[in-house]
């Protein structure tokens, strides 16, 4: 299945506060890495190689909105609290990545002749779990 930004949001939520989706975010991105370690032997003539442990972490940009509903303000907050998120990237209603964060950077830019601009990178503790739509 093919998604479109139609159907894309992003969600968060505090402990103190219910699920809120992002107003105004543009685009959305979730990396997951593992750390591959190197297994050196004598007399070999080449490394071998093995996987080691995972990560992951996210990032948005879009609109910036300080508005008390939309979200942004929680993403400020908990970026100043050190507050653990749980946080949601929807490809679309069915499909979605989910894991709990920490909000690493919190960006605002504004220029004269545009719009203020917010981005967002989020580092993710513990696992980050794909939902796919059940059969």
């Amino acid at each position: 299945m093919l998604y479109t930004g139609v159907t894309g949001k992003i969600s968060i939520s505090t402990g103190v506060s219910t699920t809120t989706y992002l107003a105004h975010m543009a685009t959305w991105s979730v990396d997951l890495t593992k750390n591959i370690i190197e297994v050196v032997s004598f007399g070999d003539d080449y490394k071998e190689k093995i996987p080691s442990i995972k990560d992951w972490s996210a990032s948005g940009d879009g609109k910036a909105d300080f508005g008390s509903s939309n979200g942004q303000v929680d993403l400020l907050n908990a970026f100043e609290n050190g507050t653990k998120v749980k946080a949601a990237f929807y490809l679309d209603e069915n499909t979605f990545f989910t894991g709990d964060a920490y909000i690493e950077s919190l960006t605002v830019n504004h220029a004269a002749d545009g719009a203020g601009d917010i981005s967002i990178s989020l580092a993710g503790s513990g696992k980050a779990t794909l939902t796919l739509p059940t059969a």
